[in-house]
């Protein structure tokens, strides 16, 4: 999966301040379940796109973990979960009705289900994102996703030899599919986007914007003006509550 870093607040801090700790937390985790970034690309010329900021100089390359999608029959669900008690302005300023559907469909999903999964499975999970949101707090990042994969577990089903059900890969991890315990579905997961960090000109000016506003109109943080343990105590509370314990 390709994807742009235009803004040049998000590719300096990659570059500068997250690649070599990111880099030294792959080797040490190998069950991580931050995304695999496996290249970042710069424009090596200056063009008139990127000089009008029509075009972005910056890409990564990730993993895709829609990868096996398009071969199979089964059915796919993708979520991108943030925590949602945060002030969304808009969302929350005169209840939404100031901003277009299309710009409100763009905050995050809401996952109205849950993973069920075995005691152990569920424990490892949470560890392992504590983990990896350890290393993004301590660098001051906020503002990251779950990308949540559901695919129905189809595997009993009659299938055309075109497109079988969808069989993960061994062994199974997040990033090849976990089966849940009652047995419906697949699941995937990966944190994302953690590219906004406090320390930076524009997550400062952002900040300062909504303290103001909050004089006025007390709404609380946004998910990008809030400090970064605060943000890694309620996205992982987020996925904690997703998960039900089924032995």
């Amino acid at each position: 999966m390709v994807k742009a870093v235009p803004r040049a607040f998000e590719h300096t801090f990659f570059r500068d301040d997250l690649l070599v700790p990111l880099h030294a937390h792959y080797q040490a985790h190998t069950s991580t379940i931050l995304i695999r970034i496996t290249d970042f690309l710069a424009a090596k010329y200056t063009t008139v796109g990127t000089l009008l900021g029509l075009a972005p100089t910056h890409h990564i390359i990730m993993e895709n973990l829609l990868i096996g999608k398009s071969s199979s029959n089964s059915k796919w669900e993708t979520y991108d979960l943030k925590p949602t008690s945060y002030f969304f302005p808009e969302r929350d300023i005169a209840d939404g009705r100031l901003t277009s559907q299309e710009t409100k469909s763009k905050l995050a999903d809401k996952f109205n289900d849950k993973i069920v999964l075995t005691r152990p499975k569920a424990d490892a999970f949470l560890t392992q994102l504590k983990t990896d949101t350890a290393l993004l707090s301590a660098n001051n990042a906020v503002d990251y996703s779950l990308f949540l994969v559901r695919i129905a577990n189809d595997s009993n089903a009659p299938s055309s030899p075109t497109e079988p059900p969808f069989a993960p890969p061994s062994p199974p991890t997040w990033r090849t599919g976990i089966k849940s315990q009652d047995g419906k579905y697949i699941f995937r997961a990966a944190i994302l986007d953690f590219f906004w960090a406090k320390h930076k000109t524009q997550a400062k000016m952002m900040t300062w914007l909504i303290k103001a506003w909050n004089l006025i109109d007390r709404q609380g943080p946004m998910s990008i003006t809030t400090t970064p343990d605060e943000y890694r105590e309620r996205f992982l509370k987020m996925c904690q509550d997703m998960i039900e314990v089924k032995d």
